[in-house]
């Protein structure tokens, strides 16, 4: 871990007095930027910016907080469950970490025209991780309308799934589901935490997914923001093990990381959600190497990694990690990724109030078509 990062970490988190000397130093540029998302939010709330509407439902799978809170496992889910109601499901991602700079799928053109890409460096990590594990369409562009636009005509889509959408006020939602942390109530506005917006942008939200851990009580300013909004739990549990073979994934089981001698390696931003996975499944860990979170892997990175895993057994990555690292050589079933899901204490209940905002849409757009005719 860098300087840098160990410093930021110390501050958002407070530890020791260097931590909490550099945080009070950050306050007051945290103020400026709190009250710059706060007027960003009111221009469009007073209709003083122009927002998109797309010939679809929308419903966006978000956060407050930089960091992982699962909201890419949490969009995975929801679009596979709107799929299995019938619905035709797009996600539409910004393609953070990618190069992509126009509308572009994750995966093959539908029409050998549309720009489309299986290159991580293209359209990001965690982009190239759903084209693989969702059977629809996944549409990356810098503005997300214009990835809606391409879904809607390319592929029929009927509701998208905005992920990582809630800041992305530019584009009119059905349905706005934010992922959190127990601990945001506690929490402050970049730079001297980990927020990107204020607690009080949580007025938008039309339901919260509280993720991670789990354990004592909420912050008492979190409570009073989550008391007028339906609020369900969500935990991100490993469902097995993927290897790469024969230009795919081959799934393994799990319980194979209690048997085999490992070493970790993750480019996460809070790598303590797979510790701990990892530590649920009794893997025996040798060591860890950590990166940064998107973390390009280059010919050096491997050359560490197969010297640190020599004499071991597995090499054990996140499946983000795994589509930067599946390029180097390594030896049959050594590189596995921990292939994880969302799972929601209320799904369906959740499921019912999202298909409601859906069927509102769809009712929208099938009127508006009637006057038109």
């Amino acid at each position: 871990m860098s300087f840098f990062r160990r410093a930021v970490e110390r501050a958002w988190t407070r530890k020791g007095i260097d931590g909490q000397a550099l945080h009070a130093a950050l306050l007051p540029a945290s103020a400026l930027f709190a009250g710059a998302a706060r007027l960003r939010a009111l221009s469009y709330r007073l209709h003083l910016r122009r927002r998109r509407r797309l010939p679809a439902a929308v419903v966006s799978v978000g956060n407050l907080s930089v960091g992982g809170t699962g909201k890419t496992p949490t969009a995975l889910w929801l679009a596979e469950s709107l799929q299995r109601r019938g619905y035709r499901v797009a996600i539409l991602s910004r393609g953070y970490g990618g190069e992509a700079r126009e509308p572009t799928v994750a995966g093959r053109s539908p029409n050998g025209e549309t720009p489309a890409s299986l290159d991580a460096a293209v359209i990001g990590d965690e982009n190239l991780v759903l084209a693989r594990r969702f059977d629809g369409p996944v549409v990356i562009a810098p503005r997300r309308a214009d990835a809606g636009v391409l879904a809607c005509r390319d592929f029929g889509a009927d509701v998208v799934v905005l992920d990582d959408g809630f800041q992305h006020l530019a584009l009119r939602r059905d349905f706005d589901l934010v992922c959190l942390r127990p601990s945001a109530g506690d929490d402050c506005v970049l730079p001297a935490g980990r927020l990107r917006e204020p607690i009080s942008a949580l007025r938008r939200a039309h339901a919260v997914l509280l993720t991670g851990n789990q354990a004592g009580r909420l912050d008492p300013r979190l409570e009073r923001r989550l008391a007028k909004l339906a609020v369900y739990r969500g935990e991100i549990r490993a469902v097995g093990l993927v290897t790469p073979d024969a230009g795919g994934w081959r799934e393994l089981p799990m319980g194979l990381v209690a048997e085999r001698r490992a070493l970790g390696v993750a480019g996460l931003a809070d790598p303590q959600a797979f510790y701990r996975t990892l530590h649920q499944w009794d893997a025996r860990l040798e060591d860890f190497l950590e990166f940064p979170d998107h973390h390009v892997y280059t010919l050096e990175d491997w050359k560490k990694i197969a010297n640190r895993s020599r004499g071991l057994d597995l090499v054990l990555t996140t499946e983000k990690d795994l589509v930067k690292l599946e390029r180097f050589p390594f030896a049959k079933d050594k590189l596995v990724a921990v292939r994880v899901s969302m799972h929601v204490e209320g799904a369906q209940t959740l499921l019912d109030s999202v298909v409601a905002a859906v069927e509102r849409r769809r009712g929208e757009l099938a009127s508006r078509g009637k006057r038109r005719s």
